[in-house]
């Protein structure tokens, strides 16, 4: 089984591409009205829709980078979320393909917490033990988009295992996914990245594997049931 069938096959992935939209919708306001950042943002929290928006919200407006910043506004928002697009729609659609949009909303919502839990204790260490009188707002949808990782790597496991290694290893999507497995989980290593990443990223990259392994482990079983439905209907 090829893996383009799987994303060309029955199913809409509705999720992926509304967090698709959200991020491309959301990022473009901030950086046409750099005033809207921090309304976005989750740091400082003012409006209560903050706790959902900042997910969306990718790079920064030009006027709030330091004048001595190694990268340029463009480079920072289009890195950004380029890279978490290059992990949703990828990995994401592969997933919510195999598992269906009501698991992967769930997986939305866990992840979603841990990461709102993740930032208020951060900001509180920030704040209260280092001092730090500003935070740099927090954004970002890599908290969702690491837990897409394990999911479709054991996903490949299994689809290794039904149909073959030897034909896995002849697809070119398999060869992209895996180069982009790489860098992240470097990423999810790494406190800075280019200098723009801190700790608080590192432990949502980190936390977001976690989350996604788990994830993995509960419904395996799924994963499993839905290759053994494609094997059963190419039959």
């Amino acid at each position: 089984m090829k893996i383009r069938n799987i994303y060309f096959g029955k199913g809409i992935p509705f999720f992926c591409i509304a967090v698709t939209l959200l991020c491309i919708t959301v990022t473009l306001i901030s950086q046409l009205i750099p005033s809207t950042f921090f309304v976005f943002a989750f740091f400082p929290l003012k409006y209560p829709w903050q706790i959902i928006t900042w997910i969306f919200l990718h790079g920064a407006p030009q006027e709030l980078l330091p004048p001595d910043a190694p990268y340029s506004a463009i480079d920072l928002t289009l890195g950004h979320l380029g890279y978490n697009l290059l992990l949703i729609l990828p990995f994401g659609i592969l997933a919510e393909k195999i598992l269906g949009t009501k698991k992967i909303l769930v997986l939305f919502a866990v992840s979603w917490v841990a990461d709102v839990i993740t930032m208020l204790i951060t900001g509180a260490v920030y704040t209260k033990i280092l001092n730090e009188t500003e935070l740099a707002g927090g954004a970002g949808a890599s908290g969702l988009a690491f837990c897409f990782m394990p999911i479709v790597m054991y996903a490949l496991f299994v689809l290794g295992r039904k149909y073959g290694f030897g034909m896995l290893f002849k697809q070119i999507s398999f060869y992209f996914l895996m180069s982009m497995a790489v860098p992240t989980l470097i990423i999810s290593l790494s406190p800075s990245v280019s200098g723009v990443t801190g700790i608080e990223s590192m432990l949502i990259h980190l936390l977001a594997l976690v989350i996604g392994t788990i994830f993995t482990i509960v419904f395996r079983k799924s994963i499993k049931a839905y290759f053994d439905i494609q094997k059963a209907e190419a039959v």
